[in-house]
């Protein structure tokens, strides 16, 4: 029980503030502008990080893209890859030079495999 009064009292004099979400160390202020002039960066839907290396940090673990500065070409909608051009139709039969194509030849030398012998 004593553990717990000490606790609370330790929070009572930790000033009023936010704490690093990636490695939980106090970054001092209240504002947002006191927050970001001591170091602070905000990063929307995660929470504050006591500098830009946290931050970096909690994207790469958790595969967040960085959002592109207003202005920035990457913010412009981007185009689709164009299709490349239909293929020509298939060239048809090559002229006959008296073979037979491979897949044919696949196809009756399996057949004549599952053939009894007797025929």
């Amino acid at each position: 029980m004593k553990w717990i009064r000490s606790r609370s009292v330790k929070q009572d004099e930790v000033p009023q503030g936010h704490h690093c979400t990636g490695c939980r160390t106090p970054i001092a202020g209240t504002t947002d502008d006191e927050l970001r002039g001591s170091g602070g960066v905000f990063l929307e839907g995660a929470g504050w990080f006591c500098g830009a290396r946290c931050e970096r940090q909690y994207r790469l673990r958790f595969r967040i893209r960085p959002t592109p500065a207003e202005g920035s070409p990457a913010l412009e909608a981007r185009k689709p890859t164009p299709r490349p051009p239909p293929l020509a139709a298939d060239p048809g039969e090559a002229p006959s030079t008296g073979r037979r194509s491979a897949a044919d030849e696949l196809a009756d030398a399996l057949r004549a495999r599952r053939r009894p012998n007797g025929t």
